[in-house]
């Protein structure tokens, strides 16, 4: 990959944990600002590159299209037809419901657009949706890729929060918590072999922590970022990741080209910093 891991001074160090906490700062601003616009997003029928498939987006728990406003944006430029649906208020149904929606958006879409598949992104509860409908919906005949960004795969103890407000009147939050049979269903089940999975997770994520690859990933598929839950949908790098796996040959003996990515299978420690090349390069110029 081309990555030197450097040690760090302590005021290095401190430097770089407040830049990384400002940067998490601004990435929740401005997805809770897109998220006050609700579901009232447009699509764009440009279809400017029409060898792609669409792409189909799944906002998270509490969530709205709007959230998904910024990879909307940056598919679209890349001459992709994008289209997100909304579910329910704020995603509080159950998942399985869910699911069910998703899988006959899916179906009606695929027709109307005469496309055989889509490329699938599920944003945190997302991804659990997306991941119900090609194990046991038939979603699978629909979605030629799925992403699954800061989902909750092993569960996330931020459910007991939800339980507390919304327990009553939401399904969702019991189903994400950890060791809910919901959970347990979900991941014994067998991927179908005509989807590829690929997970990609936020370092500092607290809201839904990393679960490490699911079965049915692989580990070049496995992908690790800087920044927190909100990042993965507002940093242009889980876009770039996306991208680069839509766009992947899929050879099983073919390794992903990863280069351009940021990434890590396992936490770096707090005093090491990872330098890539252009850093690196660039040092050297200095």
């Amino acid at each position: 990959m081309g990555y030197t891991y450097v040690r760090m001074s302590v005021p290095e160090r401190l430097e770089n944990h407040v830049r990384g906490a400002v940067k998490i700062a601004t990435h929740v601003i401005e997805y809770s600002r897109h998220l006050v616009r609700g579901n009232k997003v447009s699509t764009d029928m440009s279809w400017t590159r029409p060898e792609l498939p669409p792409v189909v987006l799944v906002h998270g728990f509490l969530g709205t299209r709007g959230t998904m406003l910024p990879l909307t944006r940056r598919f679209q430029r890349d001459g992709r037809v994008v289209f997100s649906y909304a579910y329910g208020t704020f995603n509080l149904g159950s998942i399985r419901r869910s699911a069910e929606d998703l899988t006959n958006h899916l179906r009606t879409l695929c027709e109307k657009l005469g496309v055989e598949r889509v490329d699938l992104i599920g944003y945190s509860m997302g991804g659990l949706i997306g991941l119900h409908s090609i194990k046991f919906l038939q979603g699978h005949r629909y979605v030629r890729n799925l992403v699954m960004m800061g989902s909750p795969l092993s569960g996330t103890w931020m459910g007991l929060a939800g339980v507390a407000a919304v327990g009553v009147v939401s399904p969702s939050v019991w189903q994400v918590l950890p060791g809910s049979a919901f959970l347990e269903d979900l991941l014994a089940a067998p991927v179908p072999e005509n989807v590829r999975l690929r997970q990609i997770h936020a370092a500092s994520d607290v809201l839904c922590p990393p679960p490490g690859p699911i079965d049915g990933v692989a580990a070049r598929d496995y992908i690790m970022l800087p920044g927190g839950h909100a990042s993965l949908v507002v940093a242009g790098a889980p876009y770039r990741a996306c991208c680069e796996f839509f766009e992947a040959e899929t050879d099983p003996d073919e390794p992903d080209e990863l280069d351009e990515i940021e990434y890590a299978f396992e936490p770096v420690p707090a005093h090491l910093h990872v330098v890539g090349p252009d850093e690196l390069a660039h040092s050297a110029a200095e």
